[in-house]
């Protein structure tokens, strides 16, 4: 009998712990934090390197001071004029302050015809261009026709050596027995005569430019002039 009561009490036991342990409450488990946000890096490249512009380096002392002499020495110029152009012959040039009269190399020596002409009138203030027959055994003296200034222009003596961003002496020779200074502009190559400071030649995109039989202060206003 004894027995049985031991029996029915472990039986009361297991139920009661079963009881408690099924209603104690259930420790959840610790919410995972959200990971942050990654954050956005925002990378700026930059050169290291430094830029440097090199400075220009003008025209020296010693060469403004050298085409400075064209200002004072020279007034007017009559020179014989060659380029790739022209070929093997010259061109006769007259300049005086803005005026300039060329005579080009003739295909034929006659002048018979009535649009013959043997000269070129070219007043740089006004930009005008026309061309005429002068010569003494012109058949039709006087003007031919009105021409394009730009295309009928060649850069003179004084053009070469003037509005020079840079320039700079690099040796010195001797053209046509006259000293000169070889210099590096902006232009090209010019060789300047060192008494007159004016180009005597100069060398620029592969082709030679020349002026010789030079002539300071020997043109006259009527040299220049329309007849």
């Amino acid at each position: 009998m004894e027995k049985k009561y031991l029996t029915a009490f472990s039986i009361v036991i297991v139920v009661i712990l079963t009881f408690v342990i099924s209603c104690a409450p259930v420790q959840q488990a610790a919410p995972t934090a959200p990971a942050p946000p990654k954050a956005e890096v925002s990378v700026t490249t930059t050169d290291e390197t430094p830029t440097t512009s090199q400075p220009k380096q003008g025209v020296s002392a010693e060469v403004k001071e050298l085409l400075d002499k064209s200002k004072t020495r020279v007034k007017s110029i009559y020179y014989k004029y060659k380029d790739p152009q022209t070929g093997d012959d010259f061109y006769d040039f007259y300049v005086r302050d803005t005026k300039i009269k060329y005579k080009p190399a003739l295909e034929t020596k006659t002048l018979d015809k009535a649009d013959s002409y043997d000269t070129i009138f070219i007043d740089k203030a006004a930009r005008t261009a026309a061309s005429y027959c002068v010569a003494a055994y012109c058949a039709y003296k006087g003007k031919k026709q009105d021409l394009n200034y730009d295309a009928a222009y060649i850069l003179t003596i004084f053009d070469w050596a003037s509005d020079l961003t840079e320039a700079n002496k690099v040796g010195e020779e001797v053209i046509d027995d006259r000293n000169t200074w070889k210099i590096e502009t902006s232009k090209g190559t010019l060789w300047v005569d060192t008494f007159y400071g004016i180009p005597l030649k100069a060398e620029s995109g592969g082709k030679t430019y020349r002026f010789q039989q030079i002539s300071a202060n020997s043109v006259a206003d009527g040299d220049v002039n329309p007849p």
